[in-house]
């Protein structure tokens, strides 16, 4: 009997779009995390994540468990753990899925705890500087859409995983982008296709993991950064309390 439940035990767990190293790798799993068992092929695990998304990893990145385990803080050190890890608290500790107790630099913060975007900037801010990585969703290396979705889970919003589907949730809020406020979402691509996404932090500045975590504005369309103003599509206003 297959167990339903798998719990991520390293700090980060690569996903695959098919049973095998050669395929394409979508997505993330973070320590902490547990995910949905849809098949088990060999040592590859099917799996779904609580946003829905579907992807492959290897069985060694962590342990089949009859329940889920509950991991509900969100580390925000980038040493030992990294920023996006998932943590609990027990007994007024902080526990490492594996036990341990997390010795932290940086408190962790329970997932839902922050209200407000301000404090969803700082947070983004820290980031600054942290590299990019192609389906990556901790301060260990990030995707434009990864680093989104890590963002906003401190607010107890969990977007789409890719930033296409993250247009689609608040394609009904579309804006001017001159009037965006910090928090809304700028979106990028090209033949109507939306391939990248950056947090607005007031009209047409962002931050955004492109390269690396930085932020910038893409209003000059002379200025170094012409192509992302090119790749401007539109931009999406955010209210936290409406879109949990």
């Amino acid at each position: 009997m297959i167990r339903k439940n798998f719990v991520i035990r390293s700090l980060v767990a690569p996903c695959y779009s098919k049973p095998s190293f050669f395929s394409a790798k979508i997505t993330e799993a973070v320590f902490g995390e547990t995910v949905e068992v849809l098949e088990v092929k060999d040592s590859w695990i099917h799996i779904k994540q609580k946003d829905d998304y579907k992807s492959w990893l290897k069985n060694f990145y962590g342990t089949f468990e009859e329940n889920p385990i509950e991991c509900d803080y969100i580390v925000i050190d980038k040493y030992p753990l990294l920023f996006g890890n998932k943590i609990f608290k027990k007994n007024q500790l902080y526990k490492t899925i594996n036990g341990h107790n997390y010795d932290f630099r940086k408190k962790p913060i329970r997932i839902g705890a922050i209200n407000e975007f301000e404090q969803v900037l700082s947070y983004a801010k820290s980031l600054i500087g942290c590299p990019y990585r192609w389906g990556g969703k901790t301060s260990g290396g990030f995707d434009c859409s990864g680093f989104v979705q890590t963002i906003f889970l401190l607010t107890g919003m969990l977007l789409p995983r890719d930033s296409w589907q993250q247009s689609e949730k608040f394609n009904h809020a579309i804006i001017d982008g001159k009037t965006s406020k910090p928090g809304d979402l700028h979106f990028f691509g090209s033949d109507g296709k939306i391939s990248h996404v950056g947090i607005s932090t007031g009209g047409y500045n962002l931050i955004h993991c492109q390269g690396w975590v930085k932020e910038e504005s893409f209003e000059d369309i002379d200025s170094a950064n012409k192509k992302l103003a090119d790749m401007y599509m539109h931009t999406c206003s955010v209210e936290l309390n409406s879109a949990r």
